[in-house]
């Protein structure tokens, strides 16, 4: 059995909003996420939306884990890269379902 952080969260990520920005990968075009934050027994903490660079930032110190969340399953893990154009932002971790990347999920513009 793999070992678990007892103090990481998880964000499930439900959806996305993309800036105008042409960029080499469509996960990097995301500007904010809309996601639900779960403690480290599973309990539901809250319903957010907060910036790429935010999520970005807690995902690279190892607080937080972050799940796509499509259609109210747990889709595909994302890590934290940085673009060719220098943009830090969540990549995919491809899986065996299209459906569960990012750029895939449905998009706000609140």
């Amino acid at each position: 059995m793999a070992y678990k952080d007892p103090y990481k969260r998880e964000y499930r990520i439900y959806a996305i909003k993309k800036d105008d920005g042409n960029l080499s990968d469509p996960d990097a075009a995301i500007d904010k996420y809309y996601f639900r934050e779960y403690d480290c027994y599973g309990a539901l903490v809250g319903d957010y939306r907060a910036s790429r660079q935010y999520v970005v930032n807690e995902v690279k110190a190892g607080r937080v884990e972050a799940w796509t969340w499509p259609n109210d399953h747990r889709g595909a893990l994302c890590e934290a890269c940085r673009s060719v154009e220098g943009v830090e932002y969540l990549k995919t971790i491809p899986n065996s379902n299209p459906d569960d990347n990012l750029s895939n999920l449905p998009t706000r513009e609140d």
